[in-house]
């Protein structure tokens, strides 16, 4: 969601009940032991369809907040939480749980906000409970339909502040859910999502070490369902050079995994083959390996009528020459 007011809301926000629409947007943000699953929160603008009085509509785990109610609510919690910080007006934690999520909400940059909630859960650290509603809170921004908020390096910086506190705690984290319905959503959500993808990387250390192999085959899967996104790719050859030994046969079934994906779907995006290249200029494949990938790369020269696919063909083949490291049998 922009900054930007519409004119339309900027005139509504003198309408309805902004105690009220705070109320009701605050308490939809709560989390409850009965959810199964992550929030899906989406904005919505106002129109003849919503009755007065509407600010929030819940359809199981799919919340849609209205936009005009939203500002109003964000107006409402801004003031809260400022009579708070400056000792007018002290809030229970609850209450400031509830006022932060609402600014969150609205504006995921709004790092006061974000500070408080890390203060409320310092305090409370021996409550188990208070991280997982956190992350909960957390994860459910990260993957809604809130364009701002899926890309967040607020929100990412204080999810991986809360993994700290998880690790202090002993509370066991799933890293291969995390990616999956965090990390992979958030880059569909936006593409090319820089900060999803460190946070991948910062997960990827947390793996366990038969979970492995797991995860090398959930983000293959990821990247050959979204092959133009070069930051899965990107994370995906972070995942084959991980450690101080990495598999050299994981690294050469990846590579005719992927060169078989290229034929079959004559791929020739940039994205796939600077994978490509790299991988076979890394030293982590043999001979054999490099020759399939030459064989593959002209090939669809050959087939290929376009000049622009032309050259990132012949890029990749040229580069790889240049940066080959061979590999030690």
């Amino acid at each position: 969601m922009s900054r930007a007011l519409d004119k339309d809301v900027v005139a509504s926000l003198q309408t309805g009940d902004p105690l009220a629409a705070y109320k009701a947007i605050s308490e939809v943000l709560t989390w409850s032991k009965s959810n199964d699953g992550l929030d899906e929160i989406e904005i919505l603008r106002r129109n003849e369809r919503f009755q007065d009085g509407t600010y929030v509509l819940r359809d199981g785990l799919a919340v849609g907040v209205i936009k005009v109610g939203l500002v109003q609510a964000f107006l409402v919690a801004r003031k809260m939480l400022a009579a708070h910080l400056d000792g007018t007006t002290p809030r229970a934690s609850d209450e400031l749980f509830a006022t932060t999520g609402v600014i969150l909400l609205m504006d995921p940059e709004y790092l006061t906000a974000a500070n408080t909630r890390k203060r409320l859960i310092q305090s409370q650290l021996y409550d188990k409970d208070v991280l997982v509603r956190e992350k909960h809170f957390v994860d459910s921004l990260l993957t809604s339909r809130l364009h701002r908020h899926t890309k967040s390096p607020t929100l990412w910086s204080h999810r991986r502040w809360l993994l700290q506190k998880f690790a202090l705690q002993d509370i066991p984290l799933d890293v291969l859910a995390d990616l999956t319905s965090v990390v992979f959503v958030a880059g569909e959500r936006h593409p090319r999502n820089y900060y999803a993808w460190c946070h991948a990387r910062l997960l990827a250390g947390l793996r366990s070490g038969d979970s492995g192999q797991g995860i090398l085959a959930a983000v293959k899967n990821w990247c050959f369902q979204h092959h133009t996104d070069i930051s899965g790719w990107s994370f995906l050859s972070f995942l084959l050079n991980i450690g101080a030994s990495p598999d050299k046969s994981a690294c050469s079934l990846t590579l005719a995994e992927v060169l078989s994906l290229a034929e079959s779907l004559r791929l020739t995006n940039e994205s796939v083959w600077v994978f490509l290249r790299t991988l076979v200029a890394s030293g982590l494949v043999g001979d054999e390996d490099y020759r399939r990938f030459l064989h593959a790369s002209q090939d669809l020269m050959d087939s290929s009528s376009h000049e622009i696919d032309k050259r990132v063909l012949n890029s990749a083949r040229d580069w790889s020459n240049t940066y080959r490291v061979k590999a030690k049998e």
